[in-house]
């Protein structure tokens, strides 16, 4: 039986490896001493717009194939089984020129995302470096603004007027061929003399501050020794009662008098001061004195005390009074009067004694309620007084 030889593939009729032919070795690569074949460097070399052409003109071949093949199976003829097996082998080629370009357009599609990845990493880059840009610009502005509506501390210190820089600071300061064409040397030089000043009178400040301390030394010092001066006068005071009243000085008397003045309301007290006054040194016959309890006076000026025996009675004496009768009209207007014209109770009195030995008697009262001031009269005839001396 003879054997059958396979038809060798015709190279002719495949476009690829003639396009393989046509182009050089640019897609071979060298590995050490041998060469490797390389379809990521076939990529950068091929036209996808001829690989489509391509990929067109195959898909053609493949169905005219098909179409020869069916057609020659349907005849039905053994001769035909050689070209039937002969357009197989075409079709393989095709196949393998299909499966080629279905790998080169992944490849292709592999690197167009690579490098679709890389320009949105440059992109994303750019854009951070431009939002880190835009944030510096936006900071520069915000210190710009303060920079612009910055306050020194200049602004609040009352400086003195140019006139009187010029007139009273030295030259060394003032620099008027500087500073009289430049106004921010003007007013450092403004500020300097302030300075200049400001020291001076601290420094007198503290100089005055000295005088003070050593002046309230002083001060204690002479309180201490006056405080321990009281109590020798007073000793002083009470062993010269006797030269007193031999000699009609009555100090300790007049002194008691003034202490008691205190408490008298300003009218009278005027009143005792400029009278006691004139007599020590107009009349020595007119007789100051005043009259009353000094405790009554006192407890005028003290502060109501609340307690519960005074609530007490105070109830007390309300339910005393809502039993009486209703007061009327007369009793109620002498108990107003008596109200509005109730008297201090201390009082001054004058004697003026005449040239004839009569004396007159004048007693100050102060009615509180209408704050005005009433004189009482008497007059003591001569005869008076003899007759009340002899009697006695």
């Amino acid at each position: 039986m003879q054997q059958r030889t396979e038809p060798q593939p015709c190279v002719s009729h495949c476009p690829l490896l003639q396009t393989y032919r046509s182009e050089q070795c640019g897609y071979f690569c060298p590995l050490q001493d041998a060469r490797y074949y390389s379809e990521e460097c076939e990529v950068d070399l091929r036209d996808p717009i001829k690989d489509y052409e391509l990929y067109k003109e195959t898909c053609q071949e493949l169905q005219r194939l098909m179409a020869e093949i069916q057609e020659l199976k349907s005849r039905g003829v053994k001769d035909n089984a050689s070209e039937i097996d002969e357009r197989r082998v075409q079709s393989c080629v095709h196949f393998m020129t299909l499966k080629k370009l279905n790998r080169l357009a992944h490849i292709r599609l592999k690197k167009g995302r690579d490098q679709t990845h890389e320009a949105k990493q440059k992109v994303d880059a750019y854009h951070l470096q431009l939002q880190n840009l835009l944030y510096e610009v936006m900071h520069l502005q915000k210190e710009i603004t303060k920079c612009l509506e910055f306050k020194s501390k200049h602004e609040e210190i009352e400086l003195v007027s140019l006139e009187e820089f010029y007139s009273e600071a030295p030259t060394e300061i003032s620099r008027p061929d500087i500073t009289l064409t430049e106004p921010h040397q003007q007013t450092l030089a403004r500020l300097d003399w302030e300075l200049e000043q400001r020291k001076r009178l601290a420094e007198r400040y503290k100089e005055c501050q000295t005088i003070k301390e050593k002046i309230l030394k002083e001060i204690e010092v002479k309180k201490e020794y006056l405080s321990s001066l009281q109590p020798r006068l007073n000793s002083i005071m009470q062993a010269s009662l006797p030269v007193q009243e031999y000699l009609f000085m009555p100090f300790d008397q007049a002194h008691k008098q003034y202490e008691t003045a205190r408490h008298l309301p300003p009218p009278l007290y005027v009143l005792f001061v400029q009278a006691s006054a004139y007599g020590q040194a107009c009349d020595k016959k007119l007789v100051v004195a005043i009259e009353g309890s000094v405790e009554e006076a006192k407890a005028l000026y003290k502060p109501p005390e609340d307690s519960q025996d005074d609530e007490s009675d105070s109830d007390m004496e309300e339910e005393q009074t809502t039993k009486r009768r209703r007061p009327t009209l007369g009793v109620q207007l002498d108990d107003k009067r008596k109200e509005m014209l109730k008297r201090h109770p201390l009082s001054v009195t004058i004697d003026l004694k005449c040239k004839d030995e009569n004396v007159l008697h004048l007693t100050f009262y102060y009615l509180m309620n209408l704050n005005i001031m009433t004189v009482k009269t008497k007059v003591t005839t001569a005869a008076e007084l003899t007759t009340a001396i002899s009697a006695g």
